[in-house]
């Protein structure tokens, strides 16, 4: 059975032929809109000829806004394809629909619309009815359907899966975003699996700098209505988190995965933004004017540098670079100059899936959770370890989702995370090498683990020389992921010269008994984990 009929048999309905999207009509709008659009169509040849008439029937586009007001003042309506995008006027109690085919004008829209569809707030594209009321002499959105595909069962996209292996199942994906799989190395399609990643995996936080022209922002633009680019300008509270004035959810509570591209050109002037922020990214909640919100959106930054040698970070802005804590909080660096440039050859012309399906299978099984048994090196901070299950999560969702994973798969896709992580970590040494010290190669090679020195004692070292009632507090630290002591108790001068004995030290930072009036943190056998690792900044 070839590729294609393959394809077909296990997706009925639900794959396109990419060559069809190289048409420069179909460049105009977002690629899941066309596919969105020809799936709906039929799918085969006699689709392309409805979709080319629809769009040059009901998509107008920006500059064209005086034909389409004379349009409406003719015949007092009109069906469009267009982004609607929603505004709340506080002043007269009212929202206001922004379209680009209008330009500045605006039209009316009933409350209920950002209701039932919150996306318009930040903009969606759909099919929408306008109506022009000669009594007020205002537009009105009558009628607005957003171009969003939905799965009510994960079922069919596994069924689907299980006709591949995983090598075919690989170049399948590849293929659907777009991508010629032949065209790259075994490596080289991980990695682009990798970008789209925060698709299918909740607060995975992700960072790629390197050439221009690689598709980096392309592929999370085309590929997902939940995914929304902010490109360049400043960023505010208002717009991130929750617009006070207005009473609107901002765009990390309302999108799933939020894009910052040309990252350097971004103005974090607010300081208020960047520690709300790192609050965001290390617990996936936030407080904003007395209200705590939850959200599940993963932060992407985006950015370009000619230099693949560390420090990459150098490109960000002020706010932003060399801010260890703010790093610390990045899941992986994705090494940007292994992607190739966008060329005729890279672009695929057979069989895929259309990518409003995909997105929606991506979108249902990004709540679930895959979390095999993982061998990970000595000395990884709870942060590594964090960031390593998520990226190893987010393949096995991508690769395999109905977990039916081979145990020889996990390890070298482990070995991937580690590396991605690891990435992120040569960032924090070149910052700040105490903190930070090196524990490997800089950057760390293709599918190595860190190599992190082992120093000071072990933990079952430390446990023979405590008192026998901090070692549960001990045992608590260890299953927490935190890295064994530099030293276990040793003798210290208090600032009035008498000896007391600390129970374990961290670098500089030492853990007291309580009481013993220490400089450091004192502790009981019950004190919580939380609040040791606050202290030792783990």
């Amino acid at each position: 059975m070839s590729f294609a009929e393959k394809a077909l048999q296990a997706f009925p309905g639900q794959v396109l032929e990419k060559r069809w999207l190289q048409e420069a009509q179909f460049h105009r709008v977002p690629r899941f809109v066309v596919e969105y659009l020809l799936a709906r169509a039929g799918g085969g040849p006699e689709a392309l000829d409805k979709v080319r008439r629809l769009l040059e029937e009901r998509y107008v586009g920006s500059g064209h806004q005086e034909w389409l007001k004379d349009q409406l003042l003719r015949k007092g309506r009109l069906v469009l394809i267009d982004r609607l995008e929603v505004k709340v006027d506080l002043a007269t109690a009212s929202y206001q629909a922004r379209l680009p085919s209008l330009g500045e004008y605006t039209a009316d829209v009933d409350p209920s619309l950002p209701e039932r569809y919150p996306g318009v707030l930040y903009g969606l594209w759909g099919t929408l009815e306008l109506s022009y009321e000669a009594g007020t002499g205002r537009v009105r959105v009558r009628q607005f359907i957003p171009f969003q595909a939905s799965l009510v069962s994960l079922e069919p996209f596994i069924r689907g899966r299980a006709a591949f292996s995983e090598e075919e199942w690989t170049d399948f994906l590849l293929a659907s975003l777009g991508f010629n799989p032949k065209a790259l190395t075994p490596r080289q399609k991980l990695l682009y699996l990798a970008r789209i990643a925060p698709l299918v995996e909740p607060n995975l936080h992700l960072m790629e700098l390197g050439p221009r022209q690689t598709g980096k922002t392309y592929l999370l633009r085309n590929l997902s209505p939940e995914a929304h680019v902010i490109s360049g300008g400043k960023v505010s509270p208002a717009v991130l988190y929750y617009d006070l004035r207005a009473r609107k959810p901002g765009l990390i509570p309302t999108y799933q995965v939020l894009v910052f591209d040309e990252v350097a050109h971004t103005a974090w002037e607010d300081p208020s933004i960047l520690s709300i922020l790192k609050d965001y990214m290390e617990s996936g909640q936030f407080s904003r004017g007395g209200r705590s919100l939850t959200a599940e959106a993963s932060l992407v930054f985006l950015g370009n540098t000619d230099r693949p040698e560390p420090p990459l970070t150098r490109v960000l802005p002020l706010g932003l670079k060399g801010d260890t804590a703010f790093l610390d909080r990045i899941h992986g660096l994705l090494p940007g100059h292994e992607f190739p440039k966008i060329s005729p050859d890279l672009l695929y012309q057979g069989p895929g899936l259309v990518v409003d399906y995909l997105s929606a299978a991506l979108k249902r099984l990004r709540p679930l959770s895959f979390d095999p048994d993982l061998e990970l090196p000595q000395g990884l901070t709870q942060r590594d370890v964090r960031a390593v299950r998520k990226w190893v999560s987010a393949l096995l969702k991508l690769l395999y989702p109905n977990r039916d994973w081979p145990e020889s798969r996990v390890k070298p896709l482990t070995e991937l995370a580690l590396e991605l992580r690891e990435r992120v970590y040569c960032e924090m040494s070149y910052y700040n090498r105490e903190e930070f010290p090196p524990r490997g190669p800089c950057p760390p090679k293709p599918g190595s683990a860190p190599i992190i020195p082992v120093e000071g004692i072990t933990w079952e070292e430390l446990f023979s020389l405590l008192d026998k009632a901090y070692v549960p507090l001990f045992r608590a630290l260890q299953e927490a992921g935190l890295p064994p002591p530099t030293e276990g108790p040793e003798d210290v001068p208090t600032p009035h010269g008498e000896m007391i004995q600390s129970l374990a030290r961290w670098g500089g930072k030492r853990l007291f008994p309580k009481g013993s009036g220490g400089e450091g943190l004192e502790v009981e056998p019950d004190t919580p984990v939380e609040r040791i690792r606050a202290f030792l900044g783990i």
